[in-house]
């Protein structure tokens, strides 16, 4: 599990006017927070807070947190609990950062990485990922990066479940192992629908066979 330090700044001032204030000086308002910490305000620098984002490990990597109060540094491990985006510019808002204890198991959730062509998906068939992550309890060290899973066996209708992971036994999975990960399914057809013709162009086509009859009728007696 990777491992990434990170230095930040305890803040007494707080609400949006000094979280804009922060913002514009390149600074990322953050709290950090756990079961045996009072929460702290914080001040992260936003290129450090980029360069976490960009370890590959998502949310579980594992921070070596450093806070430095003006007096002193107070050192802690800590994980990523959440990161808010600016819908329009996926810029960083805020940050919550979370103790954790290196002996006491946590709950987290692990991508699931897709392996392999499907053998149906050659035959026409679609590969449909259901599940994307797994949810499972370890120590913050065993957390793995991803978990893979060959999908190169399926035919069309056939699934991978939960239960053809190959779990470490030192992790403990909190969902059923029924749990449908990925199938194959079949192609959907397209049913060819002819137009409707409008009403106007079917009654003008009619006007103009009967006006036609007519001419013909009237040659006739001609």
């Amino acid at each position: 599990m990777a491992h990434v330090a990170l230095t930040a700044q305890s803040r007494k001032e707080t609400g949006k006017g000094a979280a804009r204030t922060l913002r514009s000086q390149s600074l990322i308002p953050a709290v950090f927070y756990g079961p045996e910490v009072d929460p702290v305000h914080l001040c992260l620098a936003y290129r450090d807070m980029e360069k976490l984002i960009k370890t590959g490990a998502g949310e579980n990597v594992i921070i070596d947190l450093a806070i430095e109060t003006g007096k002193s540094t107070l050192n802690h491990r800590a994980m990523l609990k959440e990161i808010q985006l600016d819908p329009v510019k996926q810029t960083i808002l805020h940050v919550d950062l979370y103790e954790i204890s290196m002996d006491k198991k946590i709950e987290v959730e692990v991508p699931i990485t897709l392996t392999g062509t499907a053998r149906g998906v050659t035959e026409g068939g679609i590969l449909q990922q259901v599940s994307r992550t797994l949810e499972i309890s370890c120590l913050p060290d065993n957390i793995p990066d991803t978990f893979e899973l060959d999908v190169s066996e399926l035919d069309i209708g056939d699934s991978l479940h939960v239960s053809d992971l190959k779990i470490p036994g030192d992790i403990e999975v909190l969902v059923e192992e029924e749990l449908t990960i990925a199938t194959v399914v079949p192609p959907t057809k397209v049913e060819e629908i002819e137009p409707e013709v409008p009403e106007e162009e079917v009654e003008g086509e009619e006007v103009e066979e009967e006006a036609a009859a007519e001419t013909e009728e009237e040659e006739k007696e001609e």
